[in-house]
């Protein structure tokens, strides 16, 4: 269990890094430190190594979601703790990985659509009905449709398409993510937004 853990922890760095076309068996088994065909003894393919490696990823995603929920504090702070834990993701990720799994791995393709679908829009619908009801968020705002769209552009961000080709993936989201933090705060959510925000 340990050596699938290890092959595991050195693929997904490989692959958030590189993506994963440019990422050989024959590299990771260099990098673990044993044979190809010790390799093929824990995973009988590189889909199959794709597809274990990024369900470990997204287990991570999910208890991460689930802890910040659990935690007592205010939408704002969940904003601000989740604008930094999604930094840290984007920050050395390749901006080709999701176009990648999308067009050569299905099977965990659909994986990342289910987790977007039942957990992440979940977890965003409850943050949003939160926040108006503290006042921080505006009171008209469809929170299902508004969930929706914010993982709309966070998958419209791994297209490749950066403007200009200049900015990074992660310059880019976080302009995306500032632009819709700032369309539900109210100007009671901005005063304490701000506050926040410069203490950090």
């Amino acid at each position: 269990m340990e050596t699938k853990k290890k092959i595991i922890e050195v693929a997904l760095e490989q692959f958030l890094v590189y993506g994963i076309r440019a990422v050989t068996m024959d590299e990771i088994a260099r990098q673990v430190g044993m044979s190809k065909k010790t390799l093929y003894e824990e995973f009988s393919s590189k889909e199959d190594l794709v597809n274990a490696s990024f369900e470990v990823a997204l287990k991570e995603d999910e208890c991460a979601f689930d802890k910040m929920m659990e935690q007592d504090e205010g939408v704002i702070d969940h904003l601000l703790r989740m604008t930094r834990y999604l930094r840290e993701r984007f920050s050395s990720m390749n901006p080709l990985l999701m176009h990648e799994i999308q067009r050569f791995y299905p099977k965990c393709w659909k994986k990342l659509e289910e987790f977007k679908r039942e957990h992440a829009w979940k977890g965003i619908v409850e943050v949003l009905e939160k926040g108006k009801q503290s006042g921080d968020f505006r009171s008209e705002i469809n929170s299902e449709i508004l969930a929706f769209m914010r993982l709309e552009q966070i998958t419209s961000s791994f297209s490749g398409n950066v403007p200009g080709g200049k900015y990074s993936l992660l310059e880019y989201h976080l302009q995306i993510v500032d632009h819709f933090i700032h369309g539900i705060l109210t100007e009671q959510g901005r005063t304490t937004y701000y506050n926040k925000l410069s203490n950090q």
